[in-house]
Parts: structure tokens; C-alpha cells; sequence
């Protein structure tokens, strides 16, 4: 029997329904234990075809993350619509919506993860300090009210530290830790947003 062929859309589909498995599978086994075998069956495929799209688990880990990048800025680009900017309570929306977002691969990530994927794929692998500011000063010109002297080094670092912080939720004081990030996003938005 020869190989089934797909056309692009039943392709688009597949591949979909391949990423949108990934980060209960991610978050469950790890990408060390998220198995190929793991993904074909949650998007109903045989293991073969799953080379029709990857090259391997970890090109698929960065094609999920380049996925869900896109995701985001579809996402944001219908906020916009016909506008130009965001507002400033649109725009505090947006930040959270990125730390407290269950599908962000980064989350369920351990380091040695990350660098077997910039090893595997050195140029397709966590996003460097460059393009990481780059990131940010597109999604500040969405935005109203973006302070003229923004330290986008710092806002960077401080979103890792509310990244950081939703990681390890296990192990902080359940009773303060919706008052605890309430607290640092309000320090986020102060390094962002010009006050009123």
C-alpha cells in the first residue's frame, strides 16, 4: 500500500492539531519524555507521518514555539483592528495574557532542554538578547502611553522574573501569590507606562 498524500489543507490541519497537542504534552511528560509516539496519537496520526513534518521531537518543540509566537501576534493584531495603539488597560491585558498563558512552551522547559534545542538547531533556538528587544519595542509601538525612557532591558528581565515566578507557583505561599504578581505587574507597567 503506498503512503497516503495530504493535500496542503488536510496538511495545515494535521500540523495544527499536532502543535495545539504540544504543551498539555510538554507539561505532563517534559520535552525529555514527550515522546513522537506522544504527539502522533494526541493528533491521530501514525508515527511516519510525523516525519512528513519534523525533522525530529525538538524541531517540532521550536516549530511549536514559532507557532504559537504567530498565535500571539494574530492575537494582537485583531485587539489593534482598525487602531493604531492599544490602550494602556489593553495593553496591561496583553502583558498578562503572556505570563499567565498555558501554552507557552517556555514554561515547561528545563534548561537542559532549551540547550539540547540550540544545540540541535543553533539558529532556530532561544530567542537571543537582540531579537528579544526587537520583540519588545514592536509590541510598545502598539501600545499608548509607552514611556519615552523604557528600558527594555529591564522590562525583559522583569517579564522572565513574572515567568519565573508562574514556573514556580508551587512553591510560594498560595494564600499571596495572586497579590504577589499583582505587585510586580504593577511595577512592570510603572517601567512602561507614562503615569496619568
Amino acid at each position: 500500500m503506498s503512503p497516503r498524500l495530504f493535500s496542503l489543507t488536510e496538511k495545515e490541519k494535521l500540523k495544527e492539531k499536532m502543535f495545539l497537542a504540544g504543551p498539555a504534552l510538554l507539561k505532563e511528560y517534559g520535552m525529555t519524555h514527550m515522546s513522537v509516539e506522544k504527539i502522533t496519537a494526541a493528533a491521530g496520526i501514525g508515527k511516519s507521518t510525523f516525519y512528513n513534518f519534523f525533522m525530529s521531537k525538538e524541531d517540532y518543540v521550536i516549530q511549536l514555539i514559532e507557532f504559537n509566537r504567530l498565535r500571539f501576534w494574530k492575537a494582537v493584531k485583531e485587539m489593534l483592528g482598525e487602531r493604531e495603539k492599544l490602550t494602556i488597560e489593553e495593553s496591561k491585558q496583553v502583558l498578562i495574557a503572556i505570563i499567565n498563558n498555558q501554552d507557552s512552551v517556555y514554561q515547561y522547559l528545563t534548561p537542559e532542554d532549551e540547550k539540547k534545542l540550540s544545540e540541535v538547531m543553533p539558529d532556530k533556538g532561544q530567542l537571543d538578547l537582540k531579537e528579544e528587544s526587537e520583540t519588545l519595542n514592536r509590541l510598545f509601538s502598539m501600545f499608548e502611553n509607552v514611556r519615552e525612557d523604557v528600558d527594555v532591558a529591564v522590562v525583559s528581565n522583569m517579564l522572565k522574573i513574572l515567568a519565573l515566578v508562574a514556573e514556580s507557583r508551587q512553591i510560594l505561599h498560595e494564600s499571596g501569590y495572586e497579590r504577589t504578581q499583582e505587585k510586580l505587574f504593577e511595577v512592570l507597567f510603572d517601567s512602561i507606562f507614562e503615569k496619568n
